[in-house]
């Protein structure tokens, strides 16, 4: 026994001094992380998790403006125009083999440019302008020089395709003029001299259910096409 009030006597227990019983003392729900390692570890998970949400929900969106890489605008318009006209052919000439799954795919720059291996993300670097600058890599070059190649490839199907179209005694699909000029306005950013190809005329008659068929299948590749622009131009504007 310690005599009372002496200075050796113990501090009273935390159960004496709220008077519990040892088993009824509220558990600790905090723990040193080399005692506790996986609660240590959901709990960092879940901090990264939001703080990843937070950053994701923060992500600026490219969107067109005065400083904007001057390609980019143009590349998201084009986007956005050949996807309607993909959707208007689609439902327009819904008794014509116009779905991805009907049509048979063709690439028309095959074998005649090289966009998708000379635009791969690690071979670009940083531009202000389309080709505005000396320091411009030789393989940044060939990749912008490769998308209006397509592109001009492009128009010139497009733009003959429409001729015929416009002979069809049913007046049932024409190009969208929005489409084609878009084409145009891009082309003009990458500002490139290169040999006008010139529009061949046919004396035959217009087979109009080839040319609708044709025009599926070539919007459908344009898409294509079109969606690797937009992702070679974000970059460039994000480098």
């Amino acid at each position: 026994m310690w005599p009372p009030g002496s200075a050796l006597q113990p501090a009273p227990s935390p159960a004496a001094a709220t008077g519990l019983h040892p088993a009824a003392r509220p558990v600790s729900l905090h723990c040193r992380p080399s005692m506790c390692p996986a609660r240590s570890l959901l709990l960092v998970a879940t901090l990264v998790l939001l703080d990843c949400l937070s950053l994701a929900r923060n992500l600026p969106v490219a969107t067109p403006g005065p400083g904007m890489f001057p390609c980019l605008h143009h590349s998201q318009t084009l986007l956005r125009a050949v996807s309607s006209m993909l959707q208007k052919a689609r439902q327009t000439l819904k008794f014509y083999p116009c779905t991805s799954e009907e049509i048979d795919h063709e690439d028309i720059t095959k074998d005649k440019t090289s966009t998708v291996e000379a635009c791969l993300p690690l071979e670009l670097t940083k531009n202000g302008s389309c080709l505005a600058s000396r320091k411009t890599s030789f393989m940044m070059a060939l990749c912008l020089s490769s998308i209006y190649e397509d592109l001009k490839m492009y128009q010139v199907e497009f733009k003959a395709m429409n001729a015929k179209l416009l002979m069809d005694p049913k007046r049932q699909i024409f190009l969208d003029q929005n489409m084609l000029a878009v084409i145009d306005k891009l082309m003009q950013d990458l500002n490139f001299n290169s040999e006008t190809v010139p529009q061949k005329s046919s004396l035959e008659e217009p087979d109009f259910y080839r040319t609708k068929t044709k025009l599926c299948i070539l919007l459908h590749a344009f898409r294509i096409r079109a969606v690797t622009i937009d992702r070679v131009m974000s970059y460039l504007n994000a480098s």
